[in-house]
């Protein structure tokens, strides 16, 4: 185990890491078949990420964390060739080490996404990957860190929601219209509702007042869906969920999948008087949007280096029973990549885990 370093705080110029070792899930390219498990990677120090990144918010502070965990996202498979060798890893839970904040003392247990995509230092025409979730040690920004609701629940169930609410927090409150009032009698379908953001995505339409939730997933995972929050379950095995609905019938749908020609679809089944589709998995184009309909697609990471406020707000839905992550698998540390051919396969229930010091019980 390494030792805690001590507060500090400087406006000296530092190293981006230090002498000390630590353990590591390692990306030293773009090309996945060489990441790698390293038990004596470099721990990193504050300063690293204003030495590395550009244009970051003018009023972020580093704060470094003792990772306790973080999970698998199918974006974390994946990396760009800059700033290599480095840890990957988006999500985070940890405890604060050391740091230049004064939001965060040393010994507050935080969680955020920190797979903000972010400009290059050497070269701000050039967006690359923040990271370094998968490590004992991270360093973060205090804009995209809030104190983790641990009181409420799990550390590692906590570790599988940062990036997936966040993402369905801006979805459904930046371009959905939420939260809704009780007399709006929304019905918000989520298209993959047994995957981590669809989970989050049920329960957040659910807690925005939603009078009606679908969703589409197998029928191996109704039960799953039925206890997050859906009312209505669509086994797309069997039915499409185009059919299931007529024009107007549907007043957002948050798409977590993907599939092609999804835009038109959506189109045939949105109301015309104020109906929202979103996408995080899709960017085709959606052609000409009906009058009355919105068509949307984000990516979180795009929009993540600022958070902290969104998160707080996650930590109230938390806190009041309204969020959580109950389908889990854990895996250690030294079994990171084992997860990604996990995540691979698709069809993945809930999140996948990944606790920094290997304790896979939950």
């Amino acid at each position: 185990i390494l030792a805690l370093a001590s507060s500090s705080a400087s406006s000296q110029p530092r190293a981006s890491s230090s002498d000390e070792r630590m353990a590591a899930f390692v990306a030293p390219s773009s090309n996945p078949s060489e990441f790698y498990y390293d038990a004596a990677f470099p721990v990193p120090t504050l300063g690293k990420l204003h030495d590395e990144l550009a244009e970051l918010p003018a009023d972020a502070a580093e704060v470094k964390l003792r990772v306790l965990c973080s999970s698998v996202n199918p974006s974390d498979t994946s990396t760009d060739g800059y700033l290599k060798p480095k840890p990957l890893g988006s999500d985070v839970v940890g405890v604060v080490v050391e740091t230049d904040s004064a939001v965060f003392g040393v010994g507050d247990i935080v969680w955020g996404d920190i797979g903000s995509n972010a400009k290059l230092g050497t070269d701000p025409n050039i967006t690359t990957k923040e990271l370094g979730a998968y490590a004992e040690y991270a360093v973060a920004l205090d804009t995209q860190l809030a104190l983790a609701p641990t009181d409420s629940l799990p550390v590692l169930e906590l570790c599988g929601l940062p990036k997936v609410a966040l993402t369905t927090y801006k979805a459904l409150t930046w371009y959905a219209g939420a939260p809704w009032s009780a007399s709006s009698n929304k019905t918000v379908l989520v298209l993959g509702g047994s995957g981590g953001t669809g989970s989050a995505a049920i329960q957040l339409a659910k807690a925005f007042g939603a009078a009606r939730v679908a969703t589409t997933t197998s029928a191996a995972n109704f039960d799953y869906c039925e206890g997050l929050g859906a009312t209505q379950l669509i086994d797309y095995h069997s039915e499409n969920w185009w059919d299931v609905f007529g024009q107007g019938e549907v007043s957002v749908i948050i798409d977590t999948v993907g599939e092609a020609g999804t835009p038109g679809y959506a189109f045939s089944v949105l109301s015309t008087h104020g109906g929202h589709g979103v996408s995080i998995a899709d960017f085709e184009d959606p052609g000409a949007v009906p009058a009355g309909m919105t068509w949307s697609s984000f990516i979180n990471s795009d929009t993540n280096l600022v958070s902290a406020r969104e998160l707080e707000a996650i930590n109230e839905l938390v806190v009041a029973g309204q969020l959580k992550m109950p389908g889990l698998s854990v895996y250690g540390l030294s079994q990171t990549a084992e997860a990604f051919e996990t995540s691979a396969g698709g069809h993945v229930v809930g999140k996948l885990v990944i606790s920094v010091n290997n304790d896979t019980s939950v």
